[in-house]
């Protein structure tokens, strides 16, 4: 049976790589002569085996040599530089979330991880994220990738919910004869970081050539990499007033507000501690004399100001905080990878098979220490010394209120192991002529253990620190002489945890946190998940179900069940509340899916002038879920072959994706966020008011509120607010649409090339609209205060208030509400296209290719029911207006060479509606266009089986834009590492 059509496709030497790149079939490599004509075959977006790989869907792949030639050693670093997917998730910014370092979660055009389906062979995969379905794809193992298609939108019809942007589908080696082994290590040209790789696959065929069974090893490793071992990272630039601006002209980039400054940071808090004596307002010099900051020895002097004070937490040429020296700009991850195939024919018309896969990944890293801003230090504590007592009488101080970063307790940091385990075992074959079958049961488990590291037990640290002299001068913890004491940071009595062994400290100076009182007061607080998916299929085909006069039609269609399962038990400790750590309870939930699916094929005409071939593609699916009820998708499409040379296509979709288990089933928990408030005025907040569409309704809105005219808001930390989900949740809604055209003409052999148009409008997005944007809408309502914006956040009263220690000044926001919700629409359009040229020159063969992407439209609905209240993202760091491509390689003898150009078009540091306000508001306002050139030479030894090569990435360590690490959302787009150069060799026998 393996040399019947549907099931040689992994069995002959064809370059497979270029059958969907492009949805188009290539001349053939000039180094595969004796290729054996595969006429059906499998591509992602369809069921129907097709006659010459044709469907009307664009189909993008990446195949093996390609990502060979990357020197990755994780498929995530690969899949984020294609120019669909918005890299959301690297290796490098996939630490911004509690539990998620060092996933590669793919997000096509920037819709979410969850609404992107990912595939193994075409079948799913089991999740990464406790209630989530997103697939790690950096689970999968890197040398048995054969090729990776993508494809955009429309494809829930087919492969079912979460495909709403659409699928990128791993197609990994279906059988394996011999033994490969392949080394590779790399350094960073800064810093220590460093990568290395390892592999071995082996496989044999057996009873006759029958079957076929192989397995693979893997090892990859990368070290830590701190924002401090780069260059960049010890710029320190910070924005400030611009001192030459001329408020007689209108703002611009020749008259900027603002401008970039430098060396400055943070001053109001430090590693060995800040305090006020009295207040302190940046506008007025007089005031600078009443800051302090504590030396390591104790002592203390007033703050440092030899040049601009922008705010009460910014300056430029003064005592600031370097808080790029504790935070890690990659994690250290390492991934073991274990894989196995077994294929064996029964019969030669149906054949048993077997996938099996264990892969066990650990992140760790580490980030800024706990902090308080403020915390309270009474004025007999043991560890006053009587110069820092006088300056407290001598302003009538009973406590000092100390802002500190607590870098000598310990820097917090995660420790996450991941062990993922996967086997399918199904059958396929022939029932006929030309009917096929497959049917399989596939599952897969996720276990997570999260070891939070350094995580505070607060009210231990605060009874440490709140130390007292007894009656026989020893320094003791005030709540073992006073059973009774009161915690001045809180209001309340130390809780039991406090009160056995404590360790009194010292926070006066950096170093003053003693080992023996952090060991005390730290612990490692475990986390722990399991994730499980079932999934029964089984489906027919048929391409050839009977024949029209323009050809053949055909048929798939099939039965799935589907379950998903996913439960987290919090740390006892950290879901009371009683750590820094955020307070997350346990959460769980699990639903199941049952769906029926039907696919045609359908030709309309052909052999007609102007019309080779023309054919209608129909599919539909029916779900019926356990949370929902049922829902329906559809697809249309139409391939239309004008001539030989010329192919036209187009489809038209609608995708559904239900709430996953964390949205339905997540619990209301404590979160945290930054807020640029509407309401202020400072001259370095993007969102001011004269930064709004309407500044005089913001600033009437914001006095309705009681925010007097001019406040500026003087909180520099998160703010605490509650999220979480919610069981009364819809499905999103997608409709999407694609036409294009291929181009392949006879006159310049090798060539091809596609241009596709394509839009996808989300509907009843779900999610939860945030702090920030809450508090604006608040604010720019034109009926005023009274909406529902405004009950979603709580300011402080005038006179400003404290709440679990944290000090809020008059007027500023205290708290915030951000549930799940089927609020939103979104909407992504843009334009993708692909050029792939292969010639022969100077007696090596040549290939040359281009694939991007235009974005035309990035543009969000955060409420629906407010059809012309949209924001446009276009341009933004995310969302730049073209990504491109171009990679180069040529082959000739023993010698190969890789070339590859990566583009990012200019983008907007600030967001485009706020530039199209206030264009002069800050300089730079653009980032360049940005591009990065990696490359790789390779030469294989004679008779040897040994190949060896060298490559570098980012090869002319080209730097992020200015103040950027390549570990934001947006800035991921540019590279975080610099140059990297890497050295490698495969041996096969």
């Amino acid at each position: 049976m393996r040399n019947r059509a549907t099931f040689g496709l992994a069995r002959t030497p064809l370059a497979i790589a270029l059958l969907a790149a492009t949805g188009t079939l290539l001349a053939q490599d000039a180094t595969q002569p004796d290729a054996v004509e595969i006429d059906r075959v499998s591509v992602t977006g369809t069921r129907i085996a097709r006659e010459g790989f044709v469907a009307p869907s664009p189909v993008t792949a990446v195949s093996a040599e390609e990502i060979r030639a990357t020197g990755a050693v994780n498929i995530g670093e690969v899949m984020t530089k294609l120019s669909q997917l918005t890299p959301t998730f690297t290796t490098g910014n996939s630490t911004r979330f509690i539990g998620t370092a060092g996933l590669g979660l793919l997000d096509l055009r920037g819709m979410g991880t969850a609404r992107t389906l990912v595939l193994v062979n075409g079948r799913r995969h089991v999740g990464a994220s406790a209630g989530s379905t997103a697939v790690d794809v950096n689970t999968i193992p890197v040398e048995w990738i054969e090729r990776v298609e993508v494809i955009t939108g429309g494809a829930s019809a087919v492969y079912g919910a979460d495909a709403v942007a659409g699928v990128v589908n791993f197609i990994m080696k279906k059988s394996f004869d011999g033994i490969e082994l392949r080394a590779q290590r790399g350094a960073a040209s800064e810093g220590s970081h460093d990568r290395k790789f390892v592999s071995i696959s082996g496989g044999n065929d057996f009873a006759d050539g029958r079957g076929n069974a192989a397995i693979a090893f893997e090892r990859s490793e990368q070290s830590r990499f701190g924002r401090g071992d780069r260059r960049i990272g010890r710029r320190h630039l910070v924005s400030v007033p611009n001192p030459n601006f001329d408020r007689s002209q209108p703002p611009s980039q020749s008259n900027p507000q603002n401008v970039v400054s430098g060396p400055g940071g943070n001053h109001s808090f430090s590693y060995g501690g800040t305090f006020d004596v009295d207040t302190f307002d940046f506008r007025n010099p007089s005031s600078w004399g009443n800051r302090y900051i504590l030396e390591p020895d104790g002592s203390f002097r007033r703050n440092r100001y030899d040049g601009v004070v922008v705010s009460n937490s910014s300056c430029v040429d003064c005592d600031f905080t370097d808080l790029n020296a504790v935070e890690d700009l990659e994690p250290a991850f390492d991934r073991t990878s274990v894989n196995t195939i077994v294929n064996f024919d029964l019969s030669d018309n149906h054949r048993l098979f077997f996938e099996g896969k264990y892969t066990k990944t650990e992140s760790n890293f580490f980030t800024t220490p706990s902090f308080d801003i403020p915390v309270l230090l009474r004025r007999d504590s043991a560890y006053i010394s009587p110069a820092l007592g006088a300056l407290m009488d001598a302003n009538d101080l009973s406590a000092l209120t100390i802002n500190r970063i607590h870098a000598d307790g310990g820097l917090r940091g995660e420790l996450v192991d991941r062990k993922t385990s996967r086997f399918v075992v199904g059958l396929e074959g022939f029932l006929g002529d030309n009917w096929t079958y497959e049917t399989s049961f596939n599952y897969g488990e996720t276990s997570i253990d999260r070891l939070n590291l350094n995580n505070r037990i607060n009210d231990r640290f605060y009874a440490g620190l709140d130390s007292v002299i007894d009656v026989d001068g020893r320094v003791r913890c005030r709540v073992d002489v006073d059973p009774a004491a009161i915690n001045p940071n809180t209001g309340e009595s130390y809780n039991s945890y406090a009160r056995s062994g404590c360790v009194p400290f010292s926070i006066l100076g950096n170093g003053a946190i003693n080992p023996e009182a952090a060991a005390w007061y730290n612990i490692d607080t475990l986390n722990t998940s399991k994730i499980k998916q079932t999934v029964y299929s089984a489906s027919v085909g048929n391409s050839a179900l009977f024949s029209l006069p323009a050809g053949d039609v055909g048929f798939a269609g099939g039965l799935e069940y589907r379950k998903e399962e996913s439960n987290e038990i919090a740390d006892p400790l950290s879901a009371l509340g009683l750590t820094f750590l955020n307070a997350i309870p346990d959460s769980g939930g699990q639903y199941d899916v049952r769906e029926a699916f039907v696919e045609t094929s359908i030709p309309l005409l052909a052999g007609l002038p102007g019309v080779e071939r023309l054919a209608l593609d129909l599919a539909g699916r029916y779900s019926d879920y356990s949370t929902i009820g049922s829902t329906k998708t559809w697809n249309v499409g139409l391939d239309w072959q004008v001539i030989p040379s010329l192919r036209v296509r187009g489809t038209a979709a609608q995708s559904i994706r239900a709430p996953s288990i964390s949205e339905l089933f997540g619990p209301q928990s404590e979160n945290f966020a930054f807020i640029d408030d509407p309401c202020n005025e400072l001259p370095t907040n993007g969102n001011r008011p004269e930064n709004a569409r309407n500044p005089a309704l913001r600033r009437a809105n914001c006095a309705a509120l009681g925010v007097p005219a001019g406040w500026i808001d003087t909180v520099t930390a998160n703010r605490p607010g509650l999220s979480g989900g919610n069981p009364d949740l819809m499905a999103e809604t997608a409709d999407s649409v694609s036409f294009g055209l291929v181009w392949q003409p006879a006159f310049i052999e090798g060539l091809g090339v596609s241009v596709d148009y394509w839009r996808i409008t989300l509907h009843d997005a779900i999610g939860s609209v945030d702090a920030e944007t809450n508090a604006t809408r608040c604010v720019d309502s034109p009926g005023g205060i009274d909406n529902p914006f405004c009950d979603t956040f709580v300011r402080a009263p005038a006179g400003g208030i404290t709440i679990d220690g944290r000090a809020f000044p008059g007027h500023s926001i205290t708290s915030w509400v951000a549930l799940d919700e089927n609020l939103a629409k979104s909407r992504r359009v843009g334009v993708d296209f692909e050029v792939d040229y292969r010639f022969n020159l100077l007696g090596g063969t040549t290939i040359v290719r281009a694939v991007g992407t235009r974005l035309l439209q990035s543009r969000e609905w955060e409420f629906q029911d407010f059809p012309d209240d949209s924001e446009s993202f276009l341009k933004s760091t995310s969302n730049p207006r073209y990504r491109a491509n171009l990679e180069t390689s040529y082959a000739r003898g023993d010698w190969n060479a890789n070339w590859r150009m990566n583009y990012v078009h200019d983008t907007l540091r600030v967001d485009p509606d706020s530039y199209a306000t206030n264009p002069g508001q800050s300089s730079p306002i653009r980032n360049g266009a940005h591009v990065t050139h990696n490359a790789q030479i390779g030469y294989t030894y004679p008779d040897s089986g040994i190949n060896v090569y060298i490559g570098a990435n980012n090869l002319f360590d080209k730097d992020p834009p200015l103040n950027y690490f390549g570990s934001g959302v947006g800035s991921a787009n540019y590279d975080s590492i610099g140059r990297f150069v890497y050295l490698g060799a495969t041996y096969r026998f």
